[in-house]
């Protein structure tokens, strides 16, 4: 007798939460297309416990105050507390030195609240979200249930980690090896687990979602009468040095040398944003480039349906969910070659590739597509499509789910 699927549970260290619902969203919005789908899916995101003696910031005091479990529209999330302190200088110290106590260590706490989710919602597949540390929790899950298990690499810094720490490396490989299938965000990603794990049994490109065709209309604004008259850039991201925030701005210097009418938006917070703010002055682009700050996910999706054209010039990037979110409006985007999306944006299709670090590739492909507004709108009506065919959200919950089932009808019944 075959098996089948029913039910499916997530495993996601990064996901939203009630205090922080920016986070992750594509992780969230990916669940409730499954829902949606008609897949009951539940999620396990493991959470530091910190103590409140420890909890010496405004950052820790909200994650100490994590509730147990938290309903977002339907989807059900459950907040197992773990002995972790999310802290990168102890990441850097302690946990990528010793991964033990990131792996073994974390287990014990999330096999209790996997028992309470085994009762009320049997899961027949588990969904690990990263190698490390879901994906060594969901092979105790799959070895403790006897369910298949997918692990899904989306970090190109988190597999970085396998080169630096050889503790790591052997956990990467002991999970490749016991997942049933690995699921990447791009081509380059997927070869390098490959090489990482030779004995891996199937590994699989399924890129990060971000477009979402029904939620457009309820999107949609209409530009600022602040704006009106401007061709606006938009960016999304933290402001780190890898998202490229620092080459846009030194780009939309010779932008708005020869196109005085231009305003570009940075959405996002992050350790960069003091060095931005010096250099938008002292390249004397105040009221030209504004640093917005973190927005609600809502609010975004609002400002990129009325921009102009969308760039995030970053590296490091394995795929990258506003892409899709920003071509979903039909908007042209302009990412760097050689990254994760480069697999499916080709140049002067559906945006421009430029090298990255490069302020003035940036600039020249900015003004190449503002300069023209017949291009800019065939290559956002070209955007459109490719979003809507490769990286919907229902689109690829409907692949999810074929691969689910597929996997759940070879375990003996």
């Amino acid at each position: 007798m075959t098996r089948r699927l029913h039910r499916a549970l997530w495993i996601s260290d990064y996901f939203p939460r009630p205090f922080d619902t920016t986070t992750g969203t594509w992780a969230l919005e990916s669940v409730a297309a499954l829902n949606r789908a008609g897949l009951p899916t539940i999620v396990l995101s493991p959470t530091p416990w910190i103590p409140r003696p420890l909890a010496v910031t405004s950052k820790l005091r909200a994650w100490s105050g994590t509730p147990s479990t938290h309903d977002f529209d339907g989807v059900r999330v459950f907040y197992p507390r773990c002995p972790h302190y999310p802290q990168r200088w102890v990441n850097n110290v302690l946990y990528n030195k010793v991964p033990y106590l990131d792996s073994v260590l974390l287990w014990p706490w999330l096999e209790r609240a996997a028992r309470s989710v085994m009762a009320s919602h049997p899961f027949d597949v588990v969904h690990a979200n990263f190698l490390f540390p879901s994906g060594y929790l969901g092979m105790r899950l799959k070895q403790a249930y006897g369910v298949p298990l997918v692990v899904h690499e989306r970090s190109v810094q988190r597999m970085a980690l396998a080169s630096d720490h050889p503790g790591r490396r052997r956990l990467y490989r002991q999970v490749l090896r016991e997942a049933d299938m690995v699921l990447t965000e791009n081509s380059q990603m997927a070869a390098q687990l490959r090489a990482l794990e030779p004995a891996v049994a199937d590994v699989r490109v399924v890129m990060q979602p971000g477009a979402d065709p029904d939620r457009v209309g309820r999107s949609m604004q209409a530009k600022p009468d602040a704006l009106s008259g401007k061709k606006v850039i938009l960016s999304v991201g933290t402001l780190s040095e890898r998202k490229g925030h620092a080459v846009l701005v030194q780009a939309m210097a010779e932008v708005r040398r020869q196109m005085p009418d231009v305003a570009c938006r940075i959405i996002g917070d992050g350790p960069e944003r003091e060095k931005l703010a010096r250099m938008i002055a002292e390249l004397h682009l105040e009221g030209v480039v504004e640093l917005c700050g973190k927005r609600p996910h809502a609010e975004v999706l609002q400002g990129m349906s009325w921009c102009d054209v969308f760039v995030l010039a970053s590296w490091g990037e394995a795929s990258g969910t506003v892409y899709g979110e920003a071509m979903q409006f039909g908007k042209p985007v302009i990412a760097c070659r050689g990254e994760g999306i480069a697999d499916i944006v080709q140049d002067e299709i559906h945006g421009r590739l430029v090298p990255a670090r490069d302020a003035g590739a940036l600039a020249a492909a900015i003004l190449w597509l503002l300069g023209d507004d017949a291009r800019r709108a065939e290559l956002g009506a070209q955007a459109r499509v490719l979003g809507d065919a490769k990286l919907s959200y229902p689109g690829v919950a409907r692949t999810l789910i074929e691969m689910y089932g597929a996997l759940v009808a070879q375990r003996p019944a």
